[in-house]
């Protein structure tokens, strides 16, 4: 077992992946309602890749979005403080992927078309389960693997062995309980572990944390959860371009029941996330919107 504990990895990411202070302040002034929108844009004009990368997502037809948001302002004009706040988030969050180290494990090409696609199934089936939690899923989606990115890229030896171990035992061994045998911790502890050390939403925290558990989740958000676990799954079969269940991580009939939909609406939405998910990639890079 690495001598590497989950708080010791949590506090090194920190730092290394630290979300610009403007973005605090930014995240401050949303949540007051006493707060310009003039105030907000002036703001976030300190960082302007970050406002790049909104607007571009923003503009993404994930969202569907019925007019051009041509401006900060008018992003929360149009989309409202909520999703303005969730879209502030991501783009911090891909923005500080940018920082770590390079690595063959886990390409960030790789990590961010998986994401993407978790991203654009959970707000596929948020809208048929729960449209208001849309949103929501759509960036815990975007982010549910962060840990292990950092996994591959901080403690990358522990990682690798980890991933062979259950390539050699995969009916016996799941990716998460071999991540437990070589760290202490697995990759979803560890996502919600920094989340939570950013400050970011609990909802987030739990999709980060138990999106291959979501029946351990805490009840309250235990819906979002079980959605980004579900789009996990179709994320994967996505990737592969397939409709058969053994090409993805199973779900388990309990996380069906805690649902209203049928298995097929996920495929369902696994074919419309195929035609979505470039201009979700396009949030890193401007040129695939080509």
């Amino acid at each position: 077992m690495s001598s590497m504990t989950l708080d010791t990895l949590v506090q090194r990411t920190g730092r290394l992946l630290a979300i610009p202070r403007v973005v605090g302040e930014v995240l401050k002034l949303l949540s007051d309602p006493d707060s310009r929108q003039s105030a907000i844009a002036a703001l976030l004009a300190h960082d302007p890749a970050l406002v790049a990368i909104v607007l571009r997502l923003a503009n993404s037809p994930a969202f569907a979005p019925a007019r051009t948001v041509d401006s900060v302002e008018r992003a929360i004009m149009l989309l409202g403080r909520d999703h303005l706040r969730r879209l502030v988030i991501a783009g911090a969050v891909t923005q500080a992927s940018e920082r770590l180290p390079m690595q063959n494990l886990l390409p960030l090409e790789v990590f961010w078309r998986h994401s993407a696609y978790c991203a654009v199934i959970a707000r596929l089936l948020a809208e048929l389960e729960a449209p208001d939690l849309a949103g929501t899923v759509f960036l815990g989606g975007l982010m549910h693997d962060l840990g292990q990115l950092i996994l591959f890229s901080q403690a990358p030896e522990a990682a690798h062995l980890a991933f062979l171990r259950s390539l050699s035992e995969p009916d016996s061994i799941s990716p998460q309980s071999a991540e437990r045998a070589e760290l202490g911790f697995d990759h979803a502890q560890l996502g919600g572990a920094l989340a939570a050390h950013w400050g970011l939403p609990d909802v987030l925290c739990a999709c980060l944390r138990f999106h291959h558990s979501p029946l351990d989740a805490p009840e309250t958000f235990r819906l979002p959860v079980v959605l980004v676990h579900l789009a996990n799954t179709g994320a994967h079969l996505a990737e592969l371009d397939s409709r058969d269940w053994r090409d993805a991580p199973p779900v388990d009939p309990a996380v069906w029941a805690a649902v209203r939909m049928r298995p097929e609406a996920l495929l369902e939405s696994v074919e419309k996330a195929q035609h979505q998910v470039l201009a979700v990639e396009a949030l890193r890079n401007p040129q695939l919107a080509g």
